[in-house]
């Protein structure tokens, strides 16, 4: 993970710039602002990551949080690594033992941490608390919507986090709103899930009333392996596969010396040994567009064969 580098506007720095300069190189696109007197190359900030931009919002304002204030929610998944759809948020969350309420400021969110037994780590040269990952997972399950909180404990089961420690930390909280959604959050976890988008994508199928999907079934025929499949339905023998893109646009998701294009080839070779297997019947493919549009989801599942029915909890997300 890169780490973007704070520019502090009241301390020399390389280029000669300071206050006023600094703000005047923001508004020129050169620099962006994160706090006031904090800045980062706009450069750097455009190749980071989401989770890198986050981070740098942290690291900005570290040094102005009272000692007793504990890195959380989403900006403990940012420094945990675990993954995240779309942008962090802007502002820094950190739970506040003297708490009982939220309170938003301008750079900071202050949850309620009052009466709540913490379960931390501390930050890296930071000496700073965050909670630790099994907390993170279940704040995260409490406090966001599905396609937020599911690939992020799919991350976390992955990384050792038993999903019976997450449980019981939501048990042990005072949260009413959210324990539901929380509960089927983990109850949809899996650590067998092999992307963000096929975390969201096992979401939208089970708020659409999809059977519950085998992750990552292998399949082989006469000439071997052929390969994983995102999502295996054996009772309609139908694959359905998450088509996030990425796998043809980022070369870094590409094996060396191969292009966009043979990308392309090799997944129709491997559709094609696929739809001859003597197991199955079809293959579908989805993406985002479908995973955020229940009808045009059901319209693809009811094509390949795969039945659907009502979900009760598709109004607690």
């Amino acid at each position: 993970m890169a780490r973007l580098t704070i520019i502090h506007g009241g301390a020399a720095h390389p280029s000669g710039r300071r206050g006023r300069a600094l703000q005047r190189a923001a508004d020129a696109g050169d620099l962006v602002r994160l706090v006031p007197g904090r800045f980062v190359d706009a450069g750097e900030w455009r190749r980071a990551t989401p989770g890198e931009r986050h981070i740098a919002r942290i690291k900005a304002v570290h040094d102005r949080l009272a000692p007793r204030l504990v890195v959380s929610h989403a900006s403990a998944a940012a420094l945990h690594g675990l993954p995240w759809v779309g942008e962090f948020p802007e502002t820094v969350d950190v739970l506040d033992p003297r708490r009982t309420t939220s309170q938003g400021l301008a750079h900071v969110r202050k949850r309620p941490g009052a009466g709540r037994t913490f379960r931390t780590q501390t930050m890296v040269a930071k000496n700073r608390l965050l909670t630790d990952l099994v907390s993170t997972a279940a704040d995260l399950a409490i406090s966001y919507d599905l396609r937020i909180s599911v690939p992020a404990l799919d991350s976390a089961l992955r990384r050792g986090a038993a999903r019976a420690d997450i449980r019981a930390e939501v048990d042990a909280r005072n949260a009413v709103h959210g324990r539901h959604r929380a509960i089927t959050a983990i109850e949809l976890a899996d650590a067998a899930s092999g992307s963000p988008g096929e975390s969201v994508g096992r979401v939208a199928l089970d708020e659409v009333g999809a059977p519950r999907a085998v992750l990552q079934q292998e399949f082989r025929d006469a000439d071997g392996f052929i390969g994983r499949v995102d999502f295996w339905f054996p009772d309609q023998g139908v694959i359905l596969e998450f088509d996030g893109k990425a796998k043809y646009v980022d070369p870094a998701l590409r094996a060396a010396g191969t292009t966009a294009a043979d990308v392309v080839v090799s997944e129709k070779r491997r559709e094609d040994r696929l739809r001859r297997h003597r197991d199955v019947r079809a293959v579908g493919r989805f993406g985002w567009p479908e995973a955020h549009d229940a009808e045009a989801l059901r319209a693809l599942l009811q094509g390949v064969g795969v039945p659907t029915t009502p979900r009760s909890f598709t109004l607690l997300r």
